[in-house]
C-alpha cells in the first residue's frame, strides 16, 4: 500500500468517525433539548396550578367570609322583615311603636302623621338619644355615587340617620338619590359643587359663587336649603394660599355652618382599604369622646367602605349609652381651626 493510499484511508477514517460523532450529538441534542424543554414547562405548570390553588383556596375563604356577613346582617338585622324588603323609615318608626299594620289604609294614615300619640313616642325617643352620653355622626363626602344607594339601603335596614355632605351632580340617577337622601330622614350638607380646589378656594368671590351654585341647585331639586358645610379637603387643608378663616366667615354670615370631622375611616386614601380595617379605624376611639364625627365616602372606589358599614353600625349600637344621629342645628360642631 502506497503513501497517498494509507494518508486517504486514515483521512476517510477520520471523517466517518467525525460523521459519527455528529451523528450521536445530533441524536442527543434531539432528544435531550425537548426534554429538557418539557421538564422546565412541567415545572411551570406545576408552580401555576399551586397558584392557582392557593387563589381558589383564597376565594373560597372571601365568598365563605362575605356569606358569613350576610348572614350576621340577615340575623342581626333590627328591622328584617319576613318578605326581605326594606320598609320605609315612617313606616318603621310606625312598626317599632304599634306593632305591625294589618291594612294599607291604616298604614297611610300612620305616615301621614295622624297618630299623635306616635308622634309624641318619636320625639321622646329623640330627646332620649340627644342624652347619651356618646353621639355618633355618620357622614360621607364626594356623593352622590355609585354606592349611594346601596348605603341608604343599609342605613334604612338599621333606622339609621346619617349626614351626606354632597357635590354638584346634575344627572338624572343622582338627582334622584338626593331626593332619597331628604325623604329617607337624612341630613342633606354641601361639599363644594365641583370639588375643584384650586377654583373653589381662588378667592371668596369664587368661593362664594361656587356655593350659591350648589345650594340653589339642592334647593331645587329636593326643596331643603342645606345649612351644613364641609369644606374639601377639611378647614385644616394647605392648598389654599388665602386663610381659610376668611372662607368660614363667610359661610357665618350665610347662616351656615361648617362641620369637619375627629374620626376617619382612612378610606379617602388612594389604597383600597380592607373592610376590617375601615371597621376598626371607625369604632375605636368611640368611647373616649362625647362627640364622633365619622369621616366616611359614598364615590367610586369605596366598595370596602359600603362592605364595612353593617358592622360599623352594629358595632356602634352595642355600645353602652351611645347613639348615632344625623347632624342638625344642634350638633356641636368639630373644627379644625377656631
Amino acid at each position: 500500500m502506497s503513501a497517498d493510499n494509507a494518508s486517504g484511508q486514515a483521512a476517510r477514517k477520520k471523517r466517518v468517525q467525525g460523521l459519527k460523532k455528529m451523528i450521536v450529538l445530533t441524536f442527543v441534542i434531539s432528544v435531550l433539548v425537548p426534554w429538557g424543554l418539557c421538564m422546565v414547562l412541567f415545572g411551570k405548570v406545576n408552580n401555576l396550578e399551586q397558584k392557582l390553588t392557593a387563589v381558589s383556596n383564597q376565594l373560597s375563604e372571601v365568598t365563605d367570609l362575605l356569606s358569613k356577613q350576610q348572614e350576621q346582617e340577615n340575623g342581626n338585622g333590627r328591622l328584617s322583615e319576613a318578605n326581605g324588603d326594606i320598609p320605609d323609615t315612617q313606616v318603621v318608626e310606625s312598626l317599632k311603636q304599634n306593632g305591625p299594620d294589618d291594612g294599607a289604609a291604616d298604614t297611610q294614615d300612620t305616615v301621614s302623621g295622624g297618630d299623635h300619640e306616635e308622634k309624641a313616642a318619636h320625639e321622646e325617643e329623640i330627646a332620649h338619644k340627644e342624652e347619651a352620653a356618646h353621639k355618633v355622626y355618620l357622614t360621607f363626602d364626594d356623593g352622590p355615587g355609585i354606592y349611594t344607594m346601596e348605603i341608604l339601603d343599609i342605613l334604612d335596614r338599621y333606622d339609621v340617620k346619617a349626614t351626606f355632605f354632597v357635590v354638584g351632580k346634575e344627572d338624572e340617577h343622582s338627582q334622584e338619590l338626593l331626593t332619597r337622601i331628604v325623604e329617607s330622614g337624612h341630613t342633606l350638607g354641601m361639599h363644594s359643587y365641583s370639588h375643584v380646589y384650586k377654583d373653589i378656594y381662588n378667592s371668596v368671590e369664587d368661593f362664594s359663587a361656587d356655593f350659591h351654585k350648589l345650594q340653589d341647585y339642592l334647593y331645587e331639586v329636593t326643596g331643603v336649603m342645606s345649612s351644613y358645610y364641609r369644606f374639601p379637603g377639611g378647614s385644616s387643608n394647605t392648598v389654599t394660599d388665602i386663610n381659610i378663616v376668611e372662607f368660614a366667615d363667610y359661610l357665618e354670615m350665610q347662616g351656615v355652618e361648617y362641620y369637619d370631622w375627629n374620626i376617619s375611616s382612612g378610606d379617602s386614601s388612594s389604597n383600597r382599604l380592607r373592610a376590617d380595617t375601615i371597621v376598626n379605624n371607625c369604632i375605636k376611639d368611640i368611647m373616649k369622646r362625647d362627640v364622633s364625627i365619622i369621616l366616611m365616602h359614598d364615590a367610586a372606589g369605596k366598595g370596602t367602605t359600603v362592605d364595612a358599614l353593617p358592622l360599623i353600625i352594629e358595632y356602634i349600637l352595642d355600645m353602652e349609652d351611645t347613639v348615632i344621629l344625623p347632624i342638625t342645628e344642634d350638633t356641636i360642631p368639630i373644627q379644625h381651626i377656631k
